[in-house]
């Protein structure tokens, strides 16, 4: 047996191994041999871009992903990670086309699965579900997205049972459990889900955030508009980023334009590049006549987000 060969073996397993495992010193440090012992194999440089995304330098990853895809397009493995790089990037077109070809070379489940998250995210809903149904029975954690699929589609119910099935063998999951009091909210009686949001601020304890969405959208659809300003008004310093936004969508979605403008503008430093999020939150402001205050906001983020520049000219121009 050729010593090299033997070697370069190892170093392959344990790299993958590692990162597998998050030890990712261990990682480097093996990677770095690897790339001495075998620099320009197709292994190797798929592990590099392994290593990139498990590190989280997505735009190296992208990089490299470009690189390898004109290098490799035979590679199911290249094809899969290249996959993962786009849908990071919300390039979901592009995720799309490389899940597909990976597939087709070679049928893995978790390539199903990103397959199936992508046509999510594309609202390719029925496509989505003919992907994952089939590989969930198998792999638990498909339930969390079929979860999400059926959100999605508007029936909360389903999505719940999937919550359920996956909690049945992982019940400390954190983000689950918080998903599953989430969707109970949603499929709670509305009067049930406001008499239990209210018992606990009459007796100032904390509501759940995963009730919130569910409880805000009640209140708005019901024609309690006053009580759903005086509530986010009361509590809006408490959410963060992330819920602010997610409520903002509701009150948008709702025309309640004022309330989706304070929430958009308190949900906005991590989505200045979410195309969708701006024109959300341009439209609400325009909606409450407030561009001029959502100008002022663009200004003070704009020196490290250069794209808002653009658009600060396109709302200057909508007020002469």
């Amino acid at each position: 047996m050729d010593i090299g060969n033997q070697v370069v073996r190892v170093l392959r397993r344990n790299l993958y191994q590692a990162i597998q495992t998050r030890h990712l010193n261990e990682a480097q440090a093996l990677l770095d041999q690897l790339k001495q012992e075998d620099p320009l194999s197709l292994e190797t440089r798929g592990f590099e871009l392994d290593y990139l995304i498990a590190t989280l330098q997505w735009s190296d990853a992208e990089t490299m992903a470009d690189q390898l895809l004109r290098l490799f397009p035979q590679s199911a493995r290249i094809q899969y990670l290249a996959g993962r790089v786009y849908y990071r990037a919300k390039k979901y077109s592009q995720a799309l086309q490389c899940f597909n070809e990976s597939k087709n070379i070679h049928r893995h489940w978790r390539t199903l699965r990103w397959l199936g998250k992508t046509q999510t995210q594309l609202g390719q809903l029925t496509e989505a579900e003919a992907t994952l149904v089939g590989v969930a029975s198998e792999h638990a954690t498909l339930n969390l997205d079929l979860a999400w699929l059926y959100e999605r589609m508007n029936q909360p119910t389903r999505a719940l049972n999937f919550i359920e099935t996956f909690l049945s063998k992982h019940p400390d999951d954190e983000f689950a459990n918080a998903q599953r009091l989430r969707l109970r909210a949603q499929v709670q009686e509305p009067e049930m889900l406001s008499e239990d949001v209210e018992m606990l601020l009459e007796l100032d304890e904390e509501v759940p955030i995963e009730m919130l969405p569910a409880y805000l959208q009640n209140l708005l659809e019901s024609g309690q508009g006053k009580l759903a300003r005086q509530f986010v008004m009361k509590h809006q310093e408490q959410f963060s980023e992330q819920t602010a936004a997610s409520l903002g969508w509701i009150c948008h979605r709702l025309q309640a334009y004022d309330l989706a403008t304070n929430l958009f503008i308190q949900g906005l430093a991590k989505r200045t590049n979410d195309v969708k999020y701006l024109s959300a939150l341009e439209s609400a402001a325009r909606h409450c006549q407030r561009i001029e205050e959502l100008i002022e906001h663009y200004e003070m983020k704009a020196p490290n987000e250069k794209r808002l520049y653009g658009r600060m000219k396109q709302l200057q121009k909508r007020i002469g």
